[in-house]
C-alpha cells in the first residue's frame, strides 16, 4: 500500500512540475533521473552515493533538501533518524554539529560505515563540479528564500528542477520549473506518449516505488517508444536502457589506462575508482604491478578507496614483484588499510620482509605501514630497524624511530632520544656555519640537505610520543623548552603541541620553563599548560603564592585563560596584597568570572 501511495505521489508531484528551470529536461538525448542519488548502490542522499550516480550517467539526480535544528540545510529523506544511524529522533529537531557525529552508512553494510550526512552546500558544489542537474525535493517547509540562496552562490540556480514543499520557492522565482512536462507509470503505450507530446509535454518514465524498479525490459521499452527521460533507482540498469551502459566507459577507461602517456593513464584510473563497488579490482592489481610509479601508485589508491576493501593479504604477491613500484605501493596500501582492516594481524609480518630491500621507495613505504600495523616484536626486527635509525638516509633514520617505539618502545627508549639530539647538533652546526657566512641564499643542495633533517626530527618527535610515559615526558619537554631559530623552530612547536596531552598528570617541567631567560621559551611554556587542561592547575595554583618576577604574571595568565573558578579566592586575596600586579589580577577575576556563574 506504501508502495503505491508512493508511487501516485511521484505521478502528481510530475503533473505539478509543468516546467524545469532553465530547460535542463530538454536535452538532445534520453535523461536519465536518478532517484536519491545511486540508493541501491551506496547509502542514499550521502556525497558519495550522489558522485557515483553522476559516474554511472545520471544527468539529473534527485536529492531531499531538510533544515536542521540550528538552520542548516542538509540532505535526508525520512526526516528521522532511526533508519540511518544507531540513534533516534529528528533531523530537523538536532543541530547540524551533532548529526556531523553520527554514522550515516553503516545502517547499509560495515563496508559503508564512515560516510557522513550531506550538506546542501557541499552537494550543490559537487553537482557543478560533475555537470549533473539536481531535482530538489524539498522536505522542509519554508526553507525557499535559504535554498534560493544556497543556489544563488554556489552557480547552480539553473541547474535545478523543484518538488515537495516548493510553494514559497514558486512565490519567490517565476522563472523556476519553466518545462512543461509529464510523469508516465510502466502500462503506458506508444499512443500514450504520442499523446502528451502533441501537448507539447517532456515526458518522463517513473521506474521507482511501483515494482518496476528492476523492469530493464519496461526502461528500454520506454526509450523506445520516445520518452524524454527515465527515472530509475538503479543507476547502472538507467544507463543501459538510455544506451549509454556503464560497461561500454569502462572499457573505454580500461584501454586508456593500460597504455600511453602516464598522465592519461593515472586518470583513467582515477576515474575508474569513481565506480564504487564495480569488480575492478582485479584490473587495479593489474596496474599496481606497473612499472610507472605513478600509474601503480594511482592504482593502488583505487584498491585502498574500494568497496569493500581487499583484504591485506591480497597483495602478498605485490610484496615480492619484481618491480620495485610494485613493492612500494603495495607496501603503501597495506599501511594505509592497516589500522581499520579486520584482518590486520599479518600486517607486520607482510612489511617486515621489507625491511632488506635495496630501494629506499620501498624502505620507505615499509617502514611508514609497520608503523601503522598492531605492535608484532616478534616479525618486526629490532637490530634492523636500529641499523636504519643510525643510517646515512635522514627520512629512513625518522620513519625507523617510530616503528621501533611501536614495536620496541624499550630499546627505542634508549636510542630514539640520543639520535634526534644528534640530528639537533647537524641542524644547529648547519644554522651557525650559514650565519657565519651571512646567511646567503641557500644553493638546492643545501636546501635539500635541512629539509631531509627537518623530516628526521619530524618523525623522531613522533616516537617520543609512543615511548613509555617516563621517558616520553621529559624527552618532549626537552625539545618544547629551549631556545630556538629558524631550523629548530619546527621540532619545538611539534613537541610542545604533542607535550599537551602529557602535561597534565605532572606540569613541573613546565612550570620551570616558565621562569626561562629566553621569551620564546617561557611563552610556549605558559601556553603548553594553558591548553595541558584542568588537571594541571591545582600545581599552578600551588605555584602562585610563591612566585617571584616574571614567573608570576604567567601564572596568573594560565589561571585565567583556563577560567580555573577554584583560584577566584586566592586571586581575590592577592588583589588586595600584591600591588605591582593589581591591574594583571583583575583582568584575571574578570576573565574568569563568566565562566563561573
Amino acid at each position: 500500500m506504501a508502495r503505491l501511495g508512493a508511487a501516485a505521489l511521484w505521478i502528481l508531484l510530475f503533473s505539478f512540475l509543468p516546467r524545469a528551470h532553465g530547460g535542463i529536461l530538454r536535452a538532445n538525448k534520453v535523461l536519465l533521473l536518478c532517484h536519491r542519488t545511486a540508493n541501491r548502490d551506496l547509502p542514499e542522499n550521502t556525497l558519495e552515493s550522489l558522485a557515483l550516480a553522476a559516474h554511472m550517467g545520471c544527468d539529473i539526480v534527485e536529492v531531499d533538501v531538510r533544515r536542521t535544528l540550528d538552520g542548516e540545510l542538509v540532505l535526508n529523506h525520512d526526516g528521522f533518524l532511526d533508519r540511518f544511524t544507531d540513534t533516534t529522533g529528528e533531523v530537523e529537531n538536532t543541530d547540524l554539529r551533532e548529526l556531523d557525529q553520527m554514522d550515516f552508512g553503516g545502517w547499509m553494510g560495515e563496508r559503508f560505515r564512515g560516510l557522513h550526512i550531506a550538506h546542501f552546500d557541499d552537494a550543490l558544489r559537487l553537482a557543478r563540479k560533475l555537470k549533473i542537474g539536481l531535482y530538489l525535493d524539498i522536505k522542509t517547509k519554508g526553507i525557499g528564500p535559504e535554498v534560493l540562496a544556497a543556489l544563488a552562490r554556489e552557480g547552480m540556480t539553473k541547474q535545478v528542477i523543484f518538488g515537495g514543499e516548493w510553494d514559497d520557492i514558486r512565490r519567490l522565482d517565476p522563472e523556476a520549473n519553466q518545462d512543461p512536462s509529464a510523469g508516465v507509470q510502466p502500462g503506458f503505450t506508444r499512443d500514450d506518449v504520442n499523446k502528451l507530446h502533441e501537448q507539447h509535454k517532456i515526458v518522463i518514465a517513473s521506474f521507482i516505488l511501483n515494482g518496476h524498479e528492476f523492469d530493464l525490459d519496461g526502461m528500454k521499452q520506454a526509450v523506445a517508444f520516445g520518452v524524454e527521460g527515465i527515472m530509475v533507482d538503479y543507476p547502472r540498469l538507467g544507463a543501459e536502457a538510455v544506451g549509454r551502459p556503464v560497461e561500454k566507459r569502462i572499457a573505454e577507461l580500461t584501454q586508456r589506462a593500460e597504455s600511453g602517456p602516464s598522465a592519461q593513464r593515472v586518470e583513467a584510473i582515477r576515474e575508474l575508482s569513481n565506480f564504487v563497488g564495480l569488480p575492478l579490482q582485479r584490473q587495479f592489481f593489474h596496474w599496481l604491478a606497473d612499472s610507472d610509479e605513478q600509474v601503480s601508485h594511482e592504482a593502488a589508491l583505487a584498491l585502498v578507496t574500494s568497496s569493500p576493501q581487499p583484504s591485506l593479504s591480497s597483495f602478498e604477491a605485490t610484496l615480492h614483484s619484481s618491480a620495485w613500484t610494485a613493492r612500494s605501493n603495495g607496501a603503501w596500501a597495506i599501511g594505509a588499510l592497516a589500522r581499520t582492516a579486520p584482518d590486520a594481524a599479518p600486517c607486520a609480518r607482510m612489511l617486515g620482509s621489507l625491511l632488506e630491500d635495496a630501494n629506499t621507495s620501498v624502505l620507505k613505504q615499509a617502514l611508514v605501514g609497520i608503523a601503522r600495523c598492531p605492535a608484532d616484536p616478534q616479525h618486526v626486527p629490532a637490530d634492523r630497524l636500529s641499523q636504519l635509525l643510525s643510517g646515512d638516509v635522514p627520512v629512513l633514520r625518522g620513519l625507523a624511530a617510530v616503528a621501533l617505539a611501536k614495536h620496541h618502545p624499550d630499546i627505542a627508549e634508549r636510542e630514539v632520544p640520543p639520535q634526534l639530539k644528534s640530528e639537533e647538533n647537524t641542524s644547529e652546526s648547519f644554522n651557525a656555519a650559514w650565519t657565519t657566512r651571512g646567511r646567503p641564499k641557500l644553493s638546492p643542495a643545501e636546501i635539500d640537505r635541512a629539509v631531509e633533517w627537518y623530516r628526521a626530527q619530524m618523525k623522531e618527535v613522533q616516537a617520543l610520543t609512543l615511548l613509555p610515559e617516563r621517558t616520553a615526558l621529559p624527552s618532549l619537554a626537552g625539545q618544547a623548552f629551549r631556545p630556538g631559530h629558524d631550523y629548530s623552530l619546527g621540532p619545538i612547536l611539534a613537541a610542545g603541541f604533542k607535550l599537551w596531552d602529557h602535561l597534565a598528570e605532572d606540569p613541573a617541567l613546565a612550570i620551570e620553563a616558565l621562569g626561562s631567560q629566553d621569551r620564546g621559551e617561557a611563552d610556549w611554556a605558559e601556553w603548553a599548560l594553558v591548553k595541558a587542561g584542568p588537571k594541571a592547575l591545582p600545581a599552578i595554583r600551588q605555584a602562585l603564592p610563591g612566585s617571584r618576577g616574571e614567573l608570576r604574571p604567567r601564572l596568573i595568565r594560565i589561571l585565567a585563560w583556563q577560567a580555573d573558578g577554584d583560584a577566584l579566592p586566592l586571586l581575590r586575596q592577592m588583589e588586595t596584597t600584591d600591588e605591582p600586579n593589581q591591574e594583571l589580577i583583575r583582568w584575571a577575576i574578570a576573565t574568569i568570572e563568566p565562566f563561573c556563574p
